[in-house]
């Protein structure tokens, strides 16, 4: 039987590595990267992967900035039940397609979470789940 298009296999290799690289986080970072701070997931907090790499002074302090990647975001919560106008509750959706979160943040540069990092040492983005 004649094969048109790649397999299957390589698909999903193929789709594997572009979401790699969208939540990489940038090569100046990781060479900055001097800690490494890990969240769990619990139920009120999706987990996340925050690579800390820039201190700054503030009037407030110490801050350091940080690239966090958030693969599976907690979803909106359903919207409010109203008993008094059964004919206005919307019917419960099934969740909506969320998307890994990728942002810079300021955390504190005392976290008690943070991994300390030789600067410079990561080379690739570290496992998001352990």
């Amino acid at each position: 039987m004649k094969q048109y298009g790649p397999d299957a296999a390589d698909l999903a290799r193929r789709a594997v590595e572009a979401y790699e690289a969208a939540v990489a986080p940038p090569a100046e970072v990781l060479a900055k990267t001097f800690g490494l701070i890990r969240v769990r997931r619990t139920a009120f907090v999706a987990d996340s992967v925050a690579y800390v790499f820039e201190r700054r002074q503030t009037p407030f302090g110490e801050r350091c900035r940080a690239f966090r990647v958030t693969d599976h975001p907690k979803p909106p919560p359903p919207p409010r039940f109203d008993p008094n106008h059964p004919e206005r509750n919307p019917i419960p959706d099934r969740n909506p397609d969320l998307k890994p979160e990728v942002e810079y943040i300021d955390v504190s540069c005392s976290d008690r979470r943070m991994e300390p990092v030789v600067p410079g040492s990561l080379k690739t983005p570290v496992p998001r789940h352990l």
